[in-house]
């Protein structure tokens, strides 16, 4: 136990960091690099999707990665991309409507912005006077009658048909190629539906005013438009990009964070999040630059199941993503270093960990066993760690009592946490999770009572009958006599299970599943009656459960 002064004392205001990575003023001294640092830095690694749950530490790990390669490093933010522009489209909304697939302009607008975001950034960041003379800059560089020179000769030329406004900001450029979209559009409209077309322009949302022959027609030449952006000119940028980027010494990364976050409506972000995991896995065949996109597990899956195709193997993907995982030793040196960081200056000699500040057992457990099984993420042992703090004023350590108070406000806080979190796709999921309360930390399926979880499909059925939640559906299939109570149960467990509720004990000799930062899932056949459910430790407080 290091020496402590005898004037240190928790103050109220004090905190070992924030939720978000942005806020965090303790990140920069504290981050502790389990090696993921070295995987994004190597371009010959294409784990380049860093996937995570809530509070994985992806923010923070792209943040040090940044500041790690500094002027190699290019970050790019989904709100700076002006992409509320295309959603406002009338033109592209309407095309849309009638069936056209636009998904090969989503990608063809990403296709550029990553382009011509690295080509600046490579010509440019040190020599903002010869922006003028970027093209021709390019085309010296390869002016050979060799076919490959020729190849980067029609890729500018193809970049260039889409607008001539390359080193305006990358909202400009956006709005530029959208624009060229909706021009030649417009003009398929206006060829199709003749002078009419001026009357009916305000109604563009509706197809009523179209025959099925005009509509198969603007059908057939909307998608033509569309997939204009043909795959071997979208391959040519990268081969333009390629033959650039010669010098290993200037290699780049393209940082992509805040997927998450509402910048542009819904429907499209599922959309435009798919062009842009397309891209990722396209833009491996660029020498010298990676793209890194962060991804939260729960909207990649989203991301997949609502746009999903026909032939869509999603297995393709998963040799491209770097999920991050923690183990008890790496959460308490995260902790750890935040302790030593805020009290250091208190104690007279040597560092400062948990073990100097908690009693050595709680809940007949080692200490460090229980605070790595409550908080198993980074961001989960800060905001535990911070609700002792307010539980322990002006108190030099951080006595039972008081850890048993941050345990409550911290599991509530969690439980709250997660249903945001799941939100999208269960917006009703703390309503079900109720069927746990007051349980055993671990119990049967079957013993979970049919009458109130009828109730409650009823409840939650009559509040909200026409909501989309998957969960409430279930409800509304419930109360309609289409599935009965037994089969619910699975449902509802597999999905506990899904966002980390519960654990799952398929049989007496195995041990505890639980789902990981990995999505390791569990099939509806797997689970049966008689299959034990155990609560996760972070929400046993605010579910009333009492360990034994």
């Amino acid at each position: 136990m290091a020496k402590r002064s005898g004037s240190f004392k928790f103050k109220n205001t004090d905190q070992i960091g924030a939720a978000g990575a942005e806020e965090d003023e303790f990140l920069t001294n504290c981050f502790v690099d389990t090696g993921y640092v070295e995987i994004l830095e190597n371009l010959k690694d294409h784990r380049q999707i860093v996937l995570g749950r809530t509070g994985s530490g992806k923010s923070a790990l792209l943040i040090m990665f940044a500041a790690y390669k500094q002027d190699h490093v290019i970050t790019i933010s989904p709100e700076a991309l002006a992409l509320t522009y295309v959603s406002n489209s009338t033109i592209l909304g309407f095309f849309g409507n009638l069936g056209v697939n636009l998904d090969p302009f989503f990608k063809l607008l990403w296709r550029h912005v990553l382009t011509i975001e690295i080509l600046s950034h490579y010509f440019f960041k040190h020599e903002p006077g010869k922006k003028s003379s970027f093209r021709e800059r390019i085309r010296n560089m390869f002016s050979s009658n060799s076919r490959k020179d020729q190849e980067i000769q029609e890729a500018l030329d193809y970049l260039e048909t889409w607008g001539k406004g390359f080193w305006k900001e990358t909202e400009y450029r956006v709005k530029e190629i959208t624009r060229t979209v909706e021009n030649n559009l417009d003009a398929e409209i206006e060829a199709a539906l003749g002078g009419k077309y001026a009357k009916v322009e305000g109604k563009l949302s509706s197809r009523d005013f179209l025959t099925e022959e005009k509509k198969a027609h603007l059908v057939d030449r909307g998608q033509d438009i569309i997939n204009r952006a043909q795959v071997k000119d979208l391959q040519k940028i990268l081969v333009l990009l390629s033959s650039v980027l010669e010098d290993r010494q200037k290699a780049y990364y393209l940082l992509i964070d805040a997927l998450d976050e509402n910048w542009v409506e819904e429907s499209l972000r599922y959309k435009l999040i798919m062009a842009l995991i397309q891209n990722a896995r396209d833009f491996i065949k660029v020498k010298n630059a990676k793209l890194i996109v962060a991804l939260r597990r729960d909207l990649i899956e989203r991301v997949f199941r609502i746009t999903r195709e026909s032939g869509f193997q999603e297995e393709k993907y998963q040799s491209f993503y770097l999920p991050l995982t923690w183990s008890k030793a790496q959460i308490l040196e995260v902790l750890d270093r935040r302790i030593n960081q805020l009290v250091k200056r208190a104690y007279t000699k040597g560092p400062v960990g948990h073990r100097d500040i908690f009693p050595a057992k709680y809940k007949k457990q080692n200490i460090s066993d229980f605070i790595f099984k409550i908080a198993p993420r980074p961001r989960d042992v800060i905001a535990f760690f911070n609700a002792c703090i307010h539980a322990a004023e002006n108190q030099p350590n951080i006595g039972t009592q008081a850890l048993r108070a941050a345990e409550g406000e911290y599991s509530r806080t969690r439980l709250r946490a997660l249903g945001d979190e799941w939100s999208g796709d269960y917006p009703t999921l703390l309503e079900f999770a109720k069927i746990l309360q007051r349980r055993n930390e671990s119990f049967k399926i079957e013993t979970i009572e049919d009458s109130k979880l009828a109730d409650l499909c009823l409840s939650v059925a009559a509040e909200n009958p026409k909501g989309r939640g998957i969960l409430q559906q279930f409800a509304m299939q419930v109360a309609d006599c289409v599935i009965d109570i037994p089969a619910f149960k699975i449902a509802l467990i597999q999905i506990f299970y899904r966002v980390g509720l519960v654990g799952l004990k398929l049989q007496p000799h195995e041990t505890v599943s639980m789902v990981d930062e990995t999505g390791k899932a569990i099939s509806s056949g797997e689970i049966i009656q008689n299959t034990s459910v155990v609560v996760f430790p972070p929400y046993r407080r605010a579910l009333g459960i009492e360990e034994k």
